[in-house]
Protein backbone atom coordinates (compact mmCIF):
# COMPACT_ATOMS: atom_id res chain seq x y z
CA UNK A 1 0.00 0.00 0.00
CA UNK A 2 1.50 3.02 -1.50
CA UNK A 3 1.45 6.17 -4.04
CA UNK A 4 3.32 3.76 -6.79
CA UNK A 5 1.54 0.93 -9.05
CA UNK A 6 3.70 -2.32 -9.35
CA UNK A 7 2.02 -6.06 -9.78
CA UNK A 8 3.39 -9.34 -11.36
CA UNK A 9 3.10 -7.46 -14.90
CA UNK A 10 5.27 -4.85 -14.11
CA UNK A 11 5.40 -1.13 -13.07
CA UNK A 12 2.31 1.49 -14.23
CA UNK A 13 3.99 4.35 -16.02
CA UNK A 14 2.51 7.60 -16.35
CA UNK A 15 1.17 8.24 -19.30
CA UNK A 16 2.54 11.51 -19.88
CA UNK A 17 5.90 10.71 -18.61
CA UNK A 18 6.75 7.29 -18.57
CA UNK A 19 9.85 8.31 -16.35
CA UNK A 20 7.38 9.04 -13.58
CA UNK A 21 4.93 7.20 -11.08
CA UNK A 22 1.14 7.24 -12.33
CA UNK A 23 0.46 7.16 -8.36
CA UNK A 24 -1.18 4.33 -6.52
CA UNK A 25 -2.80 2.75 -5.40
CA UNK A 26 -5.08 2.74 -8.01
CA UNK A 27 -2.29 4.13 -10.75
CA UNK A 28 -3.80 1.67 -13.28
CA UNK A 29 -6.81 3.22 -13.44
CA UNK A 30 -5.72 6.67 -13.55
CA UNK A 31 -3.15 5.92 -16.35
CA UNK A 32 -6.13 4.15 -18.79
CA UNK A 33 -8.40 6.97 -17.93
CA UNK A 34 -5.81 9.81 -18.72
CA UNK A 35 -5.09 7.50 -21.98
CA UNK A 36 -8.57 7.62 -22.40
CA UNK A 37 -8.69 3.73 -22.53
CA UNK A 38 -11.56 3.77 -20.17
CA UNK A 39 -14.44 6.45 -19.69
CA UNK A 40 -14.36 6.28 -15.99
CA UNK A 41 -13.22 3.94 -12.81
CA UNK A 42 -13.69 3.43 -9.56
CA UNK A 43 -11.26 3.59 -6.90
CA UNK A 44 -10.40 3.04 -3.03
CA UNK A 45 -8.73 5.82 -0.81
CA UNK A 46 -7.15 5.18 2.48
CA UNK A 47 -4.90 7.90 2.39
CA UNK A 48 -5.14 9.21 -1.04
CA UNK A 49 -5.03 6.29 -3.49
CA UNK A 50 -7.79 7.92 -5.60
CA UNK A 51 -6.77 11.50 -5.62
CA UNK A 52 -3.14 10.69 -5.89
CA UNK A 53 -3.26 9.34 -8.87
CA UNK A 54 -5.63 11.08 -10.49
CA UNK A 55 -3.63 13.87 -9.69
CA UNK A 56 -0.56 12.32 -11.03
CA UNK A 57 -2.33 11.46 -14.46
CA UNK A 58 -4.33 14.58 -14.67
CA UNK A 59 -7.98 14.12 -14.45
CA UNK A 60 -10.24 14.05 -11.84
CA UNK A 61 -11.11 11.89 -8.70
CA UNK A 62 -13.69 11.91 -5.51
CA UNK A 63 -12.72 11.05 -2.63
CA UNK A 64 -16.31 10.51 -0.82
CA UNK A 65 -16.27 10.97 3.01
CA UNK A 66 -16.32 7.09 4.70
CA UNK A 67 -19.66 5.19 4.16
CA UNK A 68 -21.15 7.55 1.69
CA UNK A 69 -19.75 5.06 -1.56
CA UNK A 70 -20.75 1.48 -1.32
CA UNK A 71 -18.20 -1.15 -1.18
CA UNK A 72 -20.19 -4.20 -0.61
CA UNK A 73 -18.33 -6.76 -2.40
CA UNK A 74 -15.29 -5.31 -2.92
CA UNK A 75 -12.42 -7.21 -1.85
CA UNK A 76 -10.59 -6.78 1.19
CA UNK A 77 -7.82 -4.77 1.49
CA UNK A 78 -6.30 -7.25 4.26
CA UNK A 79 -4.85 -5.49 6.86
CA UNK A 80 -6.40 -3.89 10.19
CA UNK A 81 -5.92 0.09 9.26
CA UNK A 82 -9.74 0.27 8.99
CA UNK A 83 -9.92 -0.01 12.47
CA UNK A 84 -9.47 3.19 12.92
CA UNK A 85 -9.33 5.07 9.53
CA UNK A 86 -11.68 4.16 7.45
CA UNK A 87 -11.38 3.31 3.49
CA UNK A 88 -13.64 5.34 1.16
CA UNK A 89 -14.46 5.01 -2.55
CA UNK A 90 -14.57 6.82 -5.53
CA UNK A 91 -15.21 7.99 -9.19
CA UNK A 92 -11.83 8.77 -10.82
CA UNK A 93 -13.20 10.61 -14.79
CA UNK A 94 -11.85 13.04 -17.24
CA UNK A 95 -14.60 15.43 -16.19
CA UNK A 96 -17.02 16.43 -13.82
CA UNK A 97 -19.86 15.76 -15.76
CA UNK A 98 -18.79 12.02 -15.27
CA UNK A 99 -18.17 12.08 -11.68
CA UNK A 100 -21.85 13.48 -11.36
CA UNK A 101 -23.37 10.76 -13.44
CA UNK A 102 -21.20 7.97 -11.73
CA UNK A 103 -22.21 9.29 -8.10
CA UNK A 104 -26.03 10.23 -9.47
CA UNK A 105 -26.37 6.43 -10.38
CA UNK A 106 -25.46 4.92 -7.41
CA UNK A 107 -27.48 7.02 -5.17
CA UNK A 108 -30.38 6.41 -7.18
CA UNK A 109 -30.33 2.60 -6.46
CA UNK A 110 -30.68 3.68 -2.67
CA UNK A 111 -27.48 1.48 -1.53
CA UNK A 112 -27.91 1.71 2.22
CA UNK A 113 -30.77 -0.18 2.29
CA UNK A 114 -29.30 -2.75 1.34
CA UNK A 115 -25.95 -1.90 3.43
CA UNK A 116 -26.91 -0.30 7.09
CA UNK A 117 -23.13 0.51 7.48
CA UNK A 118 -23.89 3.37 4.72
CA UNK A 119 -25.25 6.62 5.55
CA UNK A 120 -28.43 7.59 3.51
CA UNK A 121 -27.49 10.86 2.10
CA UNK A 122 -28.86 11.10 -1.76
CA UNK A 123 -26.47 12.13 -4.43
CA UNK A 124 -27.90 15.89 -5.03
CA UNK A 125 -25.64 17.50 -7.36
CA UNK A 126 -26.59 21.43 -7.84
CA UNK A 127 -25.10 24.66 -8.65
CA UNK A 128 -23.88 26.93 -5.74
CA UNK A 129 -23.65 30.76 -6.22
CA UNK A 130 -19.71 32.08 -5.80
CA UNK A 131 -20.65 34.72 -4.05
CA UNK A 132 -21.83 32.10 -1.17
CA UNK A 133 -18.46 30.28 -1.46
CA UNK A 134 -16.02 30.94 1.14
CA UNK A 135 -12.55 29.25 0.24
CA UNK A 136 -9.85 29.03 2.20
CA UNK A 137 -6.24 28.32 0.24
CA UNK A 138 -3.43 26.39 2.36
CA UNK A 139 -0.45 27.20 0.42
CA UNK A 140 1.78 24.66 2.67
CA UNK A 141 0.91 21.80 6.06
CA UNK A 142 3.61 23.14 7.97
CA UNK A 143 5.78 20.55 7.33
CA UNK A 144 6.71 20.69 3.28
CA UNK A 145 6.43 23.30 0.99
CA UNK A 146 5.38 22.03 -2.28
CA UNK A 147 7.28 22.09 -5.03
CA UNK A 148 7.98 25.11 -7.39
CA UNK A 149 5.10 24.29 -9.70
CA UNK A 150 2.61 23.52 -7.05
CA UNK A 151 3.02 26.83 -5.13
CA UNK A 152 2.94 28.43 -8.98
CA UNK A 153 -0.53 26.19 -9.39
CA UNK A 154 -1.71 27.62 -5.89
CA UNK A 155 -0.94 31.24 -6.57
CA UNK A 156 -2.35 30.94 -10.17
CA UNK A 157 -5.36 29.74 -8.69
CA UNK A 158 -5.75 32.25 -5.79
CA UNK A 159 -5.21 35.41 -8.28
CA UNK A 160 -7.54 33.61 -10.91
CA UNK A 161 -10.72 33.22 -7.90
CA UNK A 162 -10.31 36.62 -6.41
CA UNK A 163 -10.11 38.38 -10.16
CA UNK A 164 -13.62 36.34 -10.54
CA UNK A 165 -15.27 38.16 -7.31
CA UNK A 166 -14.68 34.78 -5.38
CA UNK A 167 -14.31 35.12 -1.17
CA UNK A 168 -10.76 33.85 -0.66
CA UNK A 169 -8.31 33.66 2.08
CA UNK A 170 -5.28 31.73 3.47
CA UNK A 171 -6.23 28.56 5.24
CA UNK A 172 -3.73 27.99 7.98
CA UNK A 173 -2.81 24.05 8.57
CA UNK A 174 -3.31 22.63 11.69
CA UNK A 175 -0.86 20.13 13.68
CA UNK A 176 0.27 17.91 10.57
CA UNK A 177 2.98 15.93 11.94
CA UNK A 178 0.57 14.65 14.80
CA UNK A 179 -2.20 13.52 12.45
CA UNK A 180 0.70 12.21 10.20
CA UNK A 181 2.56 9.67 13.07
CA UNK A 182 -1.00 9.24 14.21
CA UNK A 183 -2.38 8.08 11.37
CA UNK A 184 0.81 5.57 10.58
CA UNK A 185 0.42 4.19 14.00
CA UNK A 186 -3.34 3.18 12.24
CA UNK A 187 -2.38 1.93 9.59
CA UNK A 188 -0.30 -0.78 10.72
CA UNK A 189 -1.60 -1.34 14.59
CA UNK A 190 0.15 -5.06 14.05
CA UNK A 191 3.43 -3.04 13.84
CA UNK A 192 3.56 -4.14 10.12
CA UNK A 193 3.47 -7.95 11.06
CA UNK A 194 0.69 -8.88 8.80
CA UNK A 195 2.18 -7.05 5.70
CA UNK A 196 5.30 -8.94 6.33
CA UNK A 197 3.68 -12.37 6.68
CA UNK A 198 1.88 -11.90 3.20
CA UNK A 199 4.89 -10.98 1.77
CA UNK A 200 7.29 -14.07 3.09
CA UNK A 201 4.70 -16.21 2.54
CA UNK A 202 5.20 -15.58 -1.06
CA UNK A 203 9.09 -14.88 -1.22
CA UNK A 204 8.50 -11.30 -2.13
CA UNK A 205 10.48 -8.26 -1.42
CA UNK A 206 9.10 -5.54 0.36
CA UNK A 207 9.35 -2.01 -1.79
CA UNK A 208 11.05 1.01 0.04
CA UNK A 209 7.91 2.92 -0.01
CA UNK A 210 6.41 0.37 2.24
CA UNK A 211 8.99 0.11 4.74
CA UNK A 212 9.37 3.46 4.64
CA UNK A 213 5.41 3.94 5.42
CA UNK A 214 4.94 0.86 8.29
CA UNK A 215 8.70 2.72 9.86
CA UNK A 216 6.37 4.70 12.61
CA UNK A 217 4.92 1.39 13.32
CA UNK A 218 7.15 -1.53 13.40
CA UNK A 219 7.27 -2.97 17.02
CA UNK A 220 5.42 -5.80 18.97
CA UNK A 221 1.95 -4.15 17.59
CA UNK A 222 -1.26 -2.82 19.62
CA UNK A 223 -3.11 -4.73 22.32
CA UNK A 224 -6.95 -3.76 22.03
CA UNK A 225 -6.38 -1.20 24.81
CA UNK A 226 -3.69 0.35 22.41
CA UNK A 227 -6.17 0.43 19.68
CA UNK A 228 -8.45 1.94 21.68
CA UNK A 229 -6.26 4.54 22.64
CA UNK A 230 -5.70 5.09 18.61
CA UNK A 231 -8.94 5.45 18.39
CA UNK A 232 -9.67 8.07 21.42
CA UNK A 233 -7.15 10.20 20.10
CA UNK A 234 -8.20 10.35 16.55
CA UNK A 235 -11.58 11.30 17.76
CA UNK A 236 -9.74 14.64 19.96
CA UNK A 237 -8.25 15.50 17.12
CA UNK A 238 -10.68 15.55 14.93
CA UNK A 239 -12.71 17.73 17.13
CA UNK A 240 -9.51 20.12 17.36
CA UNK A 241 -9.58 20.55 13.69
CA UNK A 242 -13.37 21.09 13.36
CA UNK A 243 -12.63 23.86 15.76
CA UNK A 244 -10.00 24.96 13.74
CA UNK A 245 -11.68 24.89 10.56
CA UNK A 246 -14.42 26.81 12.17
CA UNK A 247 -12.02 29.34 13.36
CA UNK A 248 -10.95 30.22 9.66
CA UNK A 249 -14.58 30.85 8.43
CA UNK A 250 -14.22 29.06 5.11
CA UNK A 251 -16.38 26.38 3.84
CA UNK A 252 -14.15 24.61 1.36
CA UNK A 253 -10.01 24.60 1.17
CA UNK A 254 -8.12 24.43 -1.95
CA UNK A 255 -4.83 22.82 -1.21
CA UNK A 256 -1.89 20.36 -2.77
CA UNK A 257 -2.36 16.88 -3.89
CA UNK A 258 0.77 15.92 -3.34
CA UNK A 259 4.05 18.04 -2.59
CA UNK A 260 4.96 17.76 -5.89
CA UNK A 261 4.25 16.83 -9.85
CA UNK A 262 3.98 12.64 -10.45
CA UNK A 263 7.37 12.34 -9.10
CA UNK A 264 9.73 9.70 -9.66
CA UNK A 265 9.43 6.01 -9.66
CA UNK A 266 9.69 4.75 -5.97
CA UNK A 267 10.09 8.61 -4.41
CA UNK A 268 6.55 9.13 -3.61
CA UNK A 269 7.14 9.45 0.30
CA UNK A 270 4.89 12.01 1.52
CA UNK A 271 1.12 11.44 1.85
CA UNK A 272 0.68 14.64 4.10
CA UNK A 273 -1.82 16.17 1.68
CA UNK A 274 -3.55 13.58 1.18
CA UNK A 275 -3.95 11.47 4.34
CA UNK A 276 -4.56 14.39 6.37
CA UNK A 277 -7.94 14.29 5.09
CA UNK A 278 -8.67 10.08 5.62
CA UNK A 279 -7.31 11.14 9.17
CA UNK A 280 -10.23 13.44 9.65
CA UNK A 281 -12.22 11.92 7.50
CA UNK A 282 -13.29 15.00 5.06
CA UNK A 283 -14.52 14.30 1.27
CA UNK A 284 -11.72 16.02 -1.52
CA UNK A 285 -12.03 16.03 -4.74
CA UNK A 286 -8.88 16.64 -7.13
CA UNK A 287 -9.19 18.83 -10.05
CA UNK A 288 -6.60 19.72 -13.27
CA UNK A 289 -4.94 22.70 -14.07
CA UNK A 290 -3.61 24.23 -17.20
CA UNK A 291 -0.26 24.19 -15.30
CA UNK A 292 2.11 22.28 -15.94
CA UNK A 293 6.16 21.52 -15.07
CA UNK A 294 8.66 23.18 -16.52
CA UNK A 295 11.88 21.48 -18.46
CA UNK A 296 14.48 21.05 -15.76
CA UNK A 297 16.04 23.81 -14.49
CA UNK A 298 13.77 25.85 -15.32
CA UNK A 299 12.59 26.91 -11.96
CA UNK A 300 13.30 26.17 -8.22
CA UNK A 301 12.46 27.62 -4.78
CA UNK A 302 12.96 31.09 -3.96
CA UNK A 303 16.44 31.72 -3.05
CA UNK A 304 15.39 32.78 0.45
CA UNK A 305 13.39 30.22 1.44
CA UNK A 306 14.05 27.99 4.27
CA UNK A 307 13.10 24.14 4.29
CA UNK A 308 10.43 23.75 6.92
CA UNK A 309 11.49 20.09 8.02
CA UNK A 310 14.06 17.30 7.09
CA UNK A 311 11.30 16.03 5.15
CA UNK A 312 11.03 18.73 3.15
CA UNK A 313 15.22 19.05 2.79
CA UNK A 314 14.59 15.48 1.49
CA UNK A 315 11.72 16.37 -1.09
CA UNK A 316 14.02 19.44 -2.26
CA UNK A 317 16.52 17.53 -3.22
CA UNK A 318 14.07 14.77 -5.08
CA UNK A 319 12.99 18.06 -7.28
CA UNK A 320 16.66 19.19 -7.91
CA UNK A 321 18.46 16.06 -9.41
CA UNK A 322 14.74 14.84 -10.88
CA UNK A 323 12.89 16.02 -14.51
CA UNK A 324 9.78 16.44 -14.38
CA UNK A 325 8.75 18.30 -17.48
CA UNK A 326 5.44 18.24 -18.56
CA UNK A 327 3.87 16.21 -15.47
CA UNK A 328 0.01 18.37 -14.63
CA UNK A 329 -0.81 19.91 -11.20
CA UNK A 330 -3.69 19.05 -10.02
CA UNK A 331 -5.48 21.25 -6.90
CA UNK A 332 -7.49 19.54 -4.28
CA UNK A 333 -10.34 21.09 -3.08
CA UNK A 334 -11.98 19.62 0.19
CA UNK A 335 -15.15 20.27 2.68
CA UNK A 336 -16.48 19.15 5.84
CA UNK A 337 -17.32 15.76 6.61
CA UNK A 338 -20.53 14.59 4.93
CA UNK A 339 -20.64 18.18 2.63
CA UNK A 340 -19.90 15.98 -0.22
CA UNK A 341 -22.85 17.77 -2.51
CA UNK A 342 -21.68 21.08 -1.20
CA UNK A 343 -18.20 19.81 -2.57
CA UNK A 344 -19.27 18.81 -5.80
CA UNK A 345 -21.51 21.94 -6.02
CA UNK A 346 -18.16 24.23 -5.20
CA UNK A 347 -15.59 22.31 -7.43
CA UNK A 348 -18.33 23.12 -10.30
CA UNK A 349 -18.06 26.54 -9.51
CA UNK A 350 -14.41 26.41 -9.16
CA UNK A 351 -13.31 24.52 -12.15
CA UNK A 352 -15.88 26.89 -14.27
CA UNK A 353 -14.34 30.00 -12.83
CA UNK A 354 -10.88 28.93 -13.47
CA UNK A 355 -11.67 27.65 -17.11
CA UNK A 356 -10.44 24.29 -16.75
CA UNK A 357 -13.14 22.73 -18.43
CA UNK A 358 -12.45 24.85 -21.78
CA UNK A 359 -9.22 24.51 -21.58
CA UNK A 360 -9.49 20.50 -21.34
CA UNK A 361 -12.48 21.08 -24.43
CA UNK A 362 -9.71 22.13 -26.75
CA UNK A 363 -7.29 19.49 -26.03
Amino acid sequence: MHLETTSPWGRTLNPLNINLSAGGSTGGEAALIALRGSVLGVGTDIGGSVRGPAGFCGIYGLKTTSYLFPQRDFLPGGFAAELNILCSAGPMCTTLRDVDLLMSVISNTCPWLKDPRLIPIPWNSYSAEKKSLKIGIMMTDGVITPQPPVMRALKWALSELRSKGFDVKTFQPYQTEEAMKNIRLAYWPDGGKAVKGYLEAKQEPMHDLTQWIIKDAEGPGLDTSGILKLRVARDDFRCRFAEHWESQDVDFVICPVFVGPACSHETAFYWNYTAFWNYVDYPGIVIPTPVKAGAKGSEDYPADSVPLSKDEEHVRMLWSTGDFEGAPINLQIVARKYHDNDLFAAATEIDKALIIAEWRSEK
